[in-house]
């Protein structure tokens, strides 16, 4: 197999993992809300760690969507400018987009070391370090940085059959 096919199986195989984590918080978050409401409504009770429950959750499958949504083209692009250039521009305009992106995912990623040591304490009801909130979408910058690699390869005519979603 080759170098390019083997990353775009692992990022497919990510997309993948990523958009079951991300459909299973939901569930979990539904699950958890649900219990909730019917605890209050026939015991008049609540559960008091729903919510920041819920906030954790939603935060980490926010996190695991954002490479999921990148990765399936249902993100924002400029596919309908691009797409009207000329092939070589449109080459350019490829090139110039992945090293956008990742300047951008460097930056992002370069912060990881400043900002995990800073996310220190537990989160009340939870019990776990804060630095767990941020960890999924480190992650999915990273893939996200792999995948626009291989786009910019691709349109340097350096590796075949990378670059083909949405740019």
């Amino acid at each position: 197999m080759r170098p390019a096919a083997a990353i775009e199986a692992l990022l497919g195989r990510a997309e993948r993992a990523f958009l079951g984590l991300a459909n299973s918080l939901l569930v979990v978050m539904l699950a958890i809300n649900l219990a909730n409401i019917l605890s209050r409504l026939v015991l008049d009770i609540g559960i008091i760690w729903v919510f920041p429950w819920t906030e954790v959750l939603f935060v980490w499958m926010i996190f695991f969507a954002f490479f999921v949504i990148y990765r399936r083209g249902q993100d924002v692009t400029i596919d309908v400018l691009t797409r009207r250039l000329p092939p070589a521009l449109r080459r350019a305009a490829q090139v110039f987009v992945a090293l956008a992106v990742l300047v951008l995912m460097g930056l992002i990623l370069a912060q990881a070391p400043v900002l995990l040591p800073r996310q220190v304490g537990r989160i009340d009801m939870v019990g776990i370090q804060r630095y767990w909130l941020i960890l999924p979408f480190f992650l999915s910058c990273a893939l996200i940085a792999l995948d626009f690699l291989m786009r910019l390869l691709a349109a340097l005519g350096l590796v075949r059959g990378a670059g083909d979603g949405p740019a």
